[in-house]
This record gives structure tokens, sequence and C-alpha cells, in this order.
């Protein structure tokens, strides 16, 4: 996946699925851990907005809550060191926060992502 920033804009070429580590903060906002994150918003929304929308991934598998979360089963491929879930957990994050560009989800694990934000948001 190819990743670069264009100079003098806040504007990157971030994809949906693209996997990578930033701050992520805490739900109350006393602090952020750098974490790795999926990339959730659209290509629309890039264009007309500057932020990514991202949604939390752990790998504390033994927290996994069906059937909001989904359990990556091509973690590896994605870029991830252990096995990982996905939950949806959201933060908009300045491209510039981002830490490492580290994967992208597969097909199948972006699908199963997808439809967990569906179930969460009741769209």
């Amino acid at each position: 996946m190819m990743l670069f920033m264009i100079t003098g804009e806040n504007f990157s070429m971030y994809q949906h699925g693209d996997v990578v580590l930033i701050p992520f903060p805490f739900t109350d906002l006393t602090a952020a851990k750098t974490r790795p994150a999926v990339v959730v918003s659209s290509d629309l929304y890039h264009k007309t907005r500057s932020e990514l929308l991202l949604a939390y991934v752990s790998s504390q598998v033994s927290k996994v809550q069906a059937p909001l979360d989904h359990l990556l089963a091509d973690w590896s491929a994605a870029g991830l060191p252990k096995p990982s879930f996905v939950r949806p957990k959201l933060a908009a994050i300045e491209p510039s926060l981002v830490v490492y560009h580290v994967g992208h989800l597969s097909a199948e694990d972006l699908l199963a992502v997808e439809d967990c934000l569906r179930q969460a948001m009741n769209l």
C-alpha cells in the first residue's frame, strides 16, 4: 500500500481499510495511547474532510464482545504482530498524527468490520 504526504497540505493518501498507528484517545479524553487503528472513513469523506475516521484495534482478544467486535482472521497479513480485533470505538484524527502505516485489512476482514460498524450505529 503506497503512503505519501503532499507537502504544505494536511492531506494524505490513507485509504479505507488501512491499519495505522496513532495516538488513540482514551474515552474520557484524559490521555492517549499509541495503538493500531483502522481507517473507516470513505473516499468521499476524504475528499471533503481533512481528518481520518478510525476504529480501535486491540490485541486483548479475550475481551472480544460479539457481535460488535470483529476478531481479525488475517491479522498477520494486515501487518499486526499478534491476533487482534476491531471494536467500533471511533476517533477523528488529523493524518499528521499517524505514527506509522502498518498495513491493510483483507477484503473479508474489512467487510466484517463494516458490518460491525453498521450494527453499532443501527445503519
